[in-house]
């Protein structure tokens, strides 16, 4: 990965069709500072390393943070960067358990810029149901819940969806709340 400088930070050339530079320049200014000195690393890739959740489970759950990025079929981008490993979302025996921190946020890239933060850090009473910040399993990976999920992609990334959920009060990431990827891309940091 080639790096592009951008003031003293030096920020990653990345080859990708999921951002642009100012895309990632943008996603650099929300980041928690002291990842924001961090490299990010590709750690997945749709276009490089299929279209398995099971194969982007085994590629990032050793990381903490990661950046999700999502471009659909129809050129919208958005995504999320998570909190926690991806591992944990196995620290259950139930099937599905939400996991992860308020650090946790969901973002839109394309067509608008916006920043979707925890309700919890703007509001004191706040519903159970908002945190719900990350889950996880063979068939499913889920962010933000609560009366609806601000992401969530099936095993193939293939039949996926994006709706107003209780975590960050959003709206749907994209324009139809139904969607299919065109690349997913994961990075963590170091």
């Amino acid at each position: 990965m080639r790096s592009h400088s951008v003031g003293i930070l030096a920020l990653p050339q990345i080859d990708s069709r999921a951002m642009m530079m100012e895309d990632l320049y943008t996603i650099w200014t929300w980041l928690p500072a002291r990842f924001a000195v961090c490299q990010p690393e590709l750690l997945y890739t749709s276009e490089e390393h299929g279209t398995s959740l099971m194969t982007l489970y085994s590629r990032v759950e050793s990381y903490q943070p990661t950046l999700i990025f999502i471009k659909t079929t129809t050129d919208e981008v958005f995504g999320a960067f998570c909190s926690n490993y991806w591992r944990d979302r196995r620290q259950s025996s139930r099937k599905l358990c939400y996991f992860g921190t308020g650090e946790t946020f969901i973002f839109t890239l394309s067509p608008k810029k916006k920043k979707y933060e925890w309700v919890g850090l703007h509001e004191e009473e706040i519903p159970n149901t908002a945190h719900m910040f990350l889950a996880g399993d063979n068939s499913v990976l889920t962010i933000g819940g609560g009366h609806g999920e601000a992401i969530q992609l099936d095993a193939n990334l293939e039949h996926c969806r994006s709706q107003h959920c209780d975590t960050f009060d959003n709206e749907p990431l994209c324009s139809n709340q139904d969607f299919t990827c065109k690349v997913v891309e994961v990075y963590g940091f170091h």
